[in-house]
């Protein structure tokens, strides 16, 4: 992958090259076209290698997204494309299984679900960059329970919002992600169907005005139902619970604060 500098400044295609933009980036980014057809890969003795990775890429491309369903409410507080540096994490995890051939080992986060712990949605602006004080947290698996609490915060202390905004607000939110399987059609989870809507739990704040000094606050998210309720099956424990936490700026537009798109910080915050 090429980065195209200024001060050329086009996109779209150019004989075999393509030009295109990509959140995150500050560059255009350019691409070569050709390659293989789909045929070739499909079919050919020689392509043998290259299925099996991208089956078992598409197993983590599916787990990812689950986990990008969770954290879709904190869309709009990261800066940067989610998709690529989530599924490589579940690469480390997925070489786990050592029973399944390649091109069919299983992903199974419940192995190791700290890996995600402090996956950040932001590369500008991290949100330890923002709040420098540790954040508590209580998680519970088995009550899929959770509670986060903001310490009392002092700008240029241990708040540190971007200048050009005067409101912000936090979100929390408790998720359930389902260990990923290969079967017969591919990779699914032991549901085999997307935890839709009880796959997580949201709680906000209202708006805060920036002032010397706020007092800390408590968010509390808490699906009220017990596993076998959420996941749809006494019998499946494959599951893991992910909580995150975000700051959202907001500006003042016609007499209501909205929120800025693309600016604050999110991370997730912890796994069990």
């Amino acid at each position: 992958m090429g980065r195209m500098k200024k001060p050329f400044d086009l996109t779209g295609s150019v004989g075999k090259i393509s030009i295109y933009n990509m959140r995150g980036f500050d560059e255009p980014i350019v691409r070569r076209k050709g390659g293989p057809t789909k045929k070739m890969v499909k079919n050919r003795a020689s392509f043998e290698t290259t299925r099996r990775n991208n089956s078992e890429f598409g197993g983590r491309a599916h787990i990812a997204s689950l986990v990008m369903q969770i954290l879709r409410p904190m869309k709009y507080v990261g800066d940067y494309n989610l998709a690529g540096p989530l599924t490589s994490l579940f690469i480390p995890i997925q070489v786990l299984d050592t029973v399944s051939e390649h091109g069919e080992r299983n992903i199974e986060l419940t192995k190791n679900p700290g890996l995600l712990t402090g996956f950040n949605l932001n590369r500008r602006t991290p949100f330890t960059n923002i709040i420098t004080n540790p954040i508590s947290y209580t998680l519970s698996k088995e009550k899929l329970s959770a509670t986060v609490t903001i310490p009392e915060l002092i700008p240029g202390a241990n708040f540190f919002p971007q200048e050009q905004f005067t409101w912000y607000k936090f979100i929390s939110i408790l998720g359930v992600v389902e260990d990923v399987f290969y079967g017969a059609r591919g990779y699914k989870t032991k549901a085999g169907y997307p935890l839709t809507p009880g796959y997580r739990v949201i709680e906000q704040t209202g708006w805060f005005n920036i002032t010397p000094k706020s007092q800390a606050v408590t968010l509390t998210c808490s699906f009220n139902a017990s596993p076998a309720e959420v996941i749809g099956s006494t019998e499946i424990n494959n599951y893991s619970c992910l909580l995150a936490i975000g700051i959202a700026y907001g500006s003042m537009e016609r007499g209501e604060v909205e929120m800025v798109k693309y600016v604050g910080g999110g991370k997730v915050l912890a796994m069990e």
